[in-house]
């Protein structure tokens, strides 16, 4: 038997008072605290009661959730639930640890502050002598970092399949379409207004116009410029880009809000403005023409918060993990490219684009943008450099 059986068996004994060796005790309980010390010092730690009732967490479970211990005691592991994982994923971690089985995998939590973090994550349970548990006991470690890592490098590889095609868009695309649609026209201007033809001819100058709207996103998340900036009011941009989607057909029944304090940031207005406009607009479209649309502006630290938040149906689980993904749309003449660029563009300026959606419904859309420029690779030409010498842009 290895020493540390002996002791935790040892230890054993000592709670359920048949332990033979009194003058072992003080023994057993300093190598139970060495334990404790040593399993705290490596792991945010944290015991539940069988209805997963939190009844204990150590110092390092505090500092990463960024809640006090007395707010987390009593409480259940739903206050730093993202509402990233599907009820499903949830529910089968439930069904293995009720059933007496160690769970180990991924979690997406939430802290206190809003900010996102992943732990690795492992659940014990304590099990009474009819084999069922009384108590479950959950060690974790931060692993934030190394998927902050994985998505970026994700994210990279998307990118360079982006640019190998913007490459052959841009030479072998853009210019025959430009023709295309220049002979459709010359075509219609001989045509007389009744001519029954005009309705077939104007549809195929819109689709080319559609096409050439996906080359330009598609070159835009390519080959992005670097951003210009200059200290503005984000209020007065937001303002902006909701009176154009105000007056888009598809927004006249939906009641769009700007809420939140004033907040000046040093950005590049155009490219920002262009993001919330997509941004909104996806919100309008995704409303099936009714319902209720706020963008709320905030300031967390050095930090601004954009939040685009409708209450219409919400993205469902088994896509939600895609909507980043370049060319991934559900809408029947979409590019897949909105969201991708929104938050390149947010990249570009040091900030971040998240989403989720809420268990009330709906989706909630943050963008977040340092008060001043970052000094990052993201905001420097260099990034693209390669990029454009792979692909000739």
């Amino acid at each position: 038997m290895s020493r540390v059986s002996t002791l935790w068996n040892r230890a054993f004994a000592r709670l359920t008072g048949t332990s033979a060796h009194p003058h072992e005790e003080h023994a057993t309980r300093t190598q139970l605290a060495d334990f404790k010390r040593a399993l705290d010092n490596a792991a945010i730690v944290a015991i539940t009661d069988v209805s997963g009732r939190i009844n204990y967490v150590n110092d390092t479970f505090c500092t990463i959730s960024g809640y006090a211990r007395e707010e987390l005691l009593g409480q259940d592991h739903r206050i730093v639930n993202s509402s990233y994982h599907p009820k499903e994923f949830i529910r089968e971690l439930w069904r293995t640890i009720a059933s007496g089985r160690v769970w180990h995998g991924e979690l997406r939590n939430r802290a206190k502050d809003g900010h996102i973090y992943w732990v690795d994550t492992t659940i014990v349970p304590f099990l009474n002598e009819r084999g069922k548990p009384y108590q479950y006991i959950a060690i974790r470690s931060d692993i934030t970092a190394r998927k902050e890592a994985e998505e970026k490098l994700a994210q990279q590889a998307a990118l360079a399949r982006v640019g190998q095609m913007a490459a052959v868009v841009a030479h072998e695309v853009r210019n025959p379409l430009a023709g295309i649609k220049g002979a459709v026209q010359v075509l219609m201007s001989r045509r007389t207004a009744g001519d029954s033809e005009l309705p077939v001819m104007r549809d195929i100058v819109g689709r080319i116009d559609s096409l050439s709207d996906l080359i330009n996103d598609l070159m835009l998340y390519a080959r992005p410029r670097p951003p210009r900036f200059s200290h503005i009011e984000l209020r007065s941009v937001i303002s902006d880009a909701v009176t154009i989607v105000r007056r888009d057909p598809a927004a006249q029944s939906i009641e769009i809000l700007i809420e939140g304090a004033a907040v000046s940031a040093s950005v590049d207005d155009e490219l920002i403005r262009a993001t919330l406009l997509n941004l909104v607009l996806n919100a309008v479209q995704a409303m099936a023409g009714h319902g209720r649309i706020s963008v709320t502006l905030g300031q967390s630290g050095n930090v601004a918060v954009i939040q685009v938040r409708d209450n219409g149906p919400g993205i469902p689980l088994d896509i939600r993990n895609q909507v980043f993904e370049p060319f991934f749309t559900t809408k029947a003449r979409g590019g897949g490219l909105g969201l991708p660029i929104a938050r390149r563009t947010a990249e570009l300026h040091g900030g971040s684009v998240t989403l989720e959606c809420p268990e009330g419904g709906g989706t909630v859309v943050t963008m977040t943008l340092p008060l001043r420029p970052v000094a990052s690779e993201n905001t420097g030409a260099s990034k693209d450099a390669p990029l454009r010498a792979e692909t000739g842009l």
